[in-house]
């Protein structure tokens, strides 16, 4: 096999054409140059059915495409793009910080150049919409044009309106103007960004999705967590991409790959990953240590001493729940949820007060402390995770006393957050990013810190990987450290159950357990 450029041709030696006219009536010439007999036009319906029929062409784009944008592409990214266009339906698992946005919109940009797409949909987390996806068209696709669906109905739908090549929306958004998405035969293509969000089949969200995709779109799901509590995660976003490789029924799915040793205790079999393998299938995942040469990460955890205050408050809310437990009072898991939460809070530096639902900071000096002292430690600039709205203020307070600080949560507007992201990354402040996970967990490229600090544990394990991700990625120079802080060991139990990601009811109540059960 040849590929001639020059002419856009395959060029194959056969010794029959039977099979051709066959499969490609027509669209074949007899030649003659340098023993190939054969020429066929190398373009994307003639290689997919060349590859159907077992012959390995390579997806047109890799010889045809110039990989527009700031940075040369990598192997990686090309090889992922040659088989987003190769496949109409397609996951992409590369794992975070191998910058597959790129890929998804190289591919994109290569099928609208064919004629293959006209319109394309991006749906994204609300942190990604501007930060990361309009900047990235922006900046690798200056030729193409896009329209962020953001804000209310009315302007969602005016935007929409907009002939533009690419339209992004977040995902909630998708509902909101379900009806008017729909009427928009004219997109082809649909790249979900962090598909793992959509691991439950009964939400509103994802049953829009559902009524959204037609059966002839074309329909990328990405995520670099495509199981992340269990292997039944899997179920749901086949069942939307590729319904032919997953059981109908979500229980006949789960026996497939669970076990259950209990009422409510399932374990994943021992063949689960080559079931969940089959059922994420044409896909691509590349890891980053294959494929980017990036510093090393250190881990180190820091135990925070409690004040007196709230050494008195643990102790009287123990003994009170310890009273309750001895008195015969059930335990149900959102009983101890929302015990554990305050317990948690406490343990930060901050109560809520149920009355008023405002949040009062007791004394955490000693925490405060830790906190500073790890922050300069570092060598750059420094993010900080935590997990309470109350005490992300408190901090901030605190910090400016010392430091150029600034919060990003979900309190902060989309345009606000995008104004300190640009900062942090472009300017000497804010030193300091004060943040909540969620709003941070996917997409950013903030490489300008060297130090990532969890003020507290946080509930998801696949968050606080994707919180990492945040400085671990392409870019990065300096070797990066990531502290744990924890004042108890009710929050070492915690990190270390994300990281076997124990989850669900079991795993509250075991947390609530180990708590009454003391030191």
């Amino acid at each position: 096999m040849l590929i001639h450029e020059q002419t856009r041709s395959i060029l194959l030696k056969v010794r029959s054409t039977r099979r051709l006219d066959d499969y490609l009536p027509g669209r074949y010439e007899i030649t003659d140059f340098k023993g190939h007999n054969v020429s066929i036009p190398h373009y994307l319906d003639e290689t997919k059915i060349l590859n159907n029929i077992g012959l390995e062409i390579p997806s047109p784009i890799m010889h045809y495409y110039d990989w527009p944008g700031p940075f040369p592409a990598w192997e990686h990214q090309k090889h992922t793009a040659s088989l987003l266009t190769m496949n109409r339906r397609f996951y992409v698992l590369n794992e975070a910080g191998t910058a597959k946005t790129a890929s998804a919109l190289w591919a994109a940009d290569f099928l609208m150049r064919e004629g293959k797409v006209r319109k394309c949909l991006v749906i994204c987390m609300l942190s990604t919409i501007e930060a990361v996806w309009m900047d990235e068209i922006f900046s690798f696709l200056m030729h193409r044009s896009a329209a962020l669906l953001f804000g209310d109905r009315k302007k969602r739908i005016a935007n929409l309106e907009k002939d533009v090549d690419f339209y992004v929306i977040n995902h909630d958004g998708v509902e909101t103007i379900l009806k008017e998405l729909k009427r928009r035969t004219d997109i082809d293509l649909v790249i979900l960004d962090e598909a793992s969000v959509y691991i439950n089949s009964r939400t509103a969200m994802y049953k829009s999705l559902q009524q959204l995709l037609r059966p002839e779109m074309i329909f990328w799901p990405m995520t670099a967590t495509p199981t992340p509590n269990a292997p039944t995660d899997a179920w749901a976003l086949a069942r939307l991409t590729t319904p032919n490789t997953v059981p109908a029924y979500f229980t006949h799915f789960r026996d497939l790959t669970m076990r259950q040793c209990g009422p409510y205790k399932w374990f994943p079999r021992q063949d689960a990953s080559e079931v969940v393998y089959k059922a994420l299938q044409p896909a691509i995942r590349y890891k980053k240590a294959d494929c980017i040469d990036l510093p090393p990460v250190v881990f180190k955890n820091r135990r925070a001493d409690l004040s007196e205050e709230q050494k008195k408050m643990f102790s009287d809310m123990r003994n009170k729940d310890v009273l309750q437990a001895k008195s015969g009072e059930k335990i149900t898991a959102i009983n101890a949820a929302d015990r554990l939460l305050k317990l948690r809070q406490l343990l930060c530096g901050v109560v809520k007060n149920p009355a008023t639902e405002s949040y009062v900071p007791l004394d955490f000096r000693p925490r405060l402390q830790l906190l500073i002292e790890c922050i300069e430690e570092a060598h750059a600039k420094v993010l900080v995770i935590v997990p309470f709205k109350g005490i992300i203020y408190e901090l901030n307070k605190q910090l400016h006393k010392r430091y150029s600080c600034a919060v990003i949560n979900g309190d902060v507007t989309p345009k606000r957050r995008r104004e300190i992201i640009r900062a942090f990354k472009t300017e000497a402040d804010p030193h300091v990013l004060l943040c909540h996970p969620r709003v941070m967990s996917h997409g950013l490229n903030l490489t300008e810190a060297d130090t990532l600090i969890f003020y507290g544990p946080i509930n998801s394990n696949d968050e606080a990987m994707q919180v990492i991700e945040r400085f671990n990625r392409k870019g990065q120079t300096r070797k990066m450290t990531v502290i744990r802080i924890s004042g108890h060991q009710i929050e070492d139990k915690i990190y270390k159950d994300l990281e076997t990601r124990q989850k669900g009811q079991d795993r509250v109540l075991d947390l609530y357990d180990f708590y009454l059960k003391g030191d």
